[in-house]
Formats: C-alpha cells, structure tokens, sequence
C-alpha cells in the first residue's frame, strides 16, 4: 500500500502538474489550478484512509472468525515454513517443492499481518478512549 501511494502521490503528482505548463499561459491561472488539484488530491487521499480505518473498525467488531483469521493465516504459513525447513529434512520425509509465488504470498501476507495487526491495536485504543 505505501508504494502504491509513494506512486500516486509522487510520480502522478509530478506529472499531472508538469502538463498544466502546456494548459495554461498565464502563471496566475496554472498556479489557481495546481492548488484546485492538489486540494482534490487530499481529499481523495483522506477518503482513503478513512475507508481502510472503516475496514479496520468493522474487523475488529465483527465475530471471532473476522478477528482471528491473520493469525489463523499467518500460523498455517508458519506451519509450512517450518515442516519444509526443518521437520520434513530433520526425518527424512517428503518435502513439497513451493514455487516463488508462496513465497511471495508468504512476504505480502507477513505485510499485511503487521500492518493490520498495527490497525487493530490503534483502533482498540481510539475506541477505548471514546
């Protein structure tokens, strides 16, 4: 998620406010435009997080499934890890051959954990204070 707003919000920028040299003439009227983008930008920007916050909310009200399935996950991942490196060598039994795109998952699922797990902590503490 951070790259992708690092993209929107680097190279898109610079290249939405770069063409507006070839819109406008006068730099009153590129500077007036620059700021109407930018403040749509924000905006955009802000209903994001406040859907992810939305997301987050619910998860964190929702039953003991919607709570728990990162760890059930992330433990199921673990389990994998560890019969492919260590049980599976150790007594000599068969080891499957995981391909780059598990191990892929594996990286983007451990992200994601973090950052949710972060989440739900921060919105436990919001709504204890409210």
């Amino acid at each position: 998620m951070k790259k992708v707003l690092e993209w929107f919000g680097g190279s898109v920028v610079k290249d939405l406010l770069g063409g507006l040299d070839k819109l406008f003439t006068s730099k009153e009227e590129k500077i007036k435009a620059e700021n109407v983008i930018k403040q749509i930008l924000i905006e955009k920007e802000l209903e994001l997080q406040k859907m992810q916050t939305e997301v987050i909310i619910a998860e964190a009200k929702g039953n003991w499934l919607q709570r728990s399935w990162r760890p059930i996950l992330m433990l199921a991942f673990g389990f994998i890890v560890i019969y492919v490196k260590f049980i599976a060598p150790l007594f000599d039994l068969r080891i499957p051959e995981l391909e780059n795109e598990f191990w892929n998952l594996l990286q983007l699922g451990i992200g994601g954990y973090v950052i949710g797990r972060t989440g739900e902590k921060m919105m436990k503490d919001y709504v204890q204070k409210k």
